[in-house]
């Protein structure tokens, strides 16, 4: 079962409305981009615990859950958050490197949206499903699985998403090798934070 994938799109389709304005978007089109985008950027998030700590490093120190706990809030752009924790621009550069372009496209083309809008998308999420990881890992006060685990638990909802949803099989299969930007992986991106990197 993908608890992450399933749990994370119910509580977004919650908020569809909100991230529709957001990203100035239809709500029926952004509800398609959202059912493509989290399990891509979840197979993403995958490939790269497969190639290293990083991933695992980022959730310890920056992602224990508490954007979940106040997603109305960072939707709405009130949430009193850490900017590390909020940064999915910093997320997707250093998971997806010169990609995401690429996997921006790819979305666009299941769900209808433009590519622009799409490139607003993707920061906003990444951000809540590294949340959700954090929430469901023992990084949480009350999480479940080991963080030590989290290349197998990824690898295991990335396949159960793929056989529930082979229509995007195509997508998870493209990135869900790790990153191809030659970045390093996320674990860089702490460094980046801390010396000044971009927030959001």
């Amino acid at each position: 079962m993908a608890e992450i994938l399933d749990t994370t799109t119910s509580l977004l389709d919650g908020q569809v409305g909100t991230i529709s304005s957001r990203i100035g978007a239809d709500e029926t089109k952004t509800r398609e981009a959202i059912h493509a985008a989290v399990p891509a950027l979840l197979a993403a998030f995958s490939g790269e615990a497969e190639r290293g700590g990083g991933i695992r490093k980022a959730i310890e120190q920056d992602h224990d859950g508490s954007i979940i706990d106040q997603l109305s809030e960072y939707l709405g752009g009130t949430a009193q958050l850490s900017p590390r924790t909020t940064n999915g621009t910093g997320i997707l550069d250093h998971v997806l490197g010169g990609e995401q372009e690429e996997m921006a496209r790819a979305v666009s083309a299941k769900s209808g949206l433009d590519l622009g809008t799409i490139m607003k998308l993707l920061p906003l999420l990444a951000p809540i499903l590294m949340g959700m990881l954090g929430k469901k890992s023992n990084a949480s006060p009350g999480g479940g699985f080991s963080l030590d685990d989290l290349g197998s638990i990824l690898g295991r909802e990335k396949a159960d998403a793929k056989a529930r949803n082979p229509e995007i099989g195509d997508i998870l299969d493209r990135f869900g090798s790790g990153s191809k930007g030659g970045m390093g992986g996320i674990g860089d991106a702490i460094g980046d934070m801390l010396g000044g990197g971009r927030d959001r």
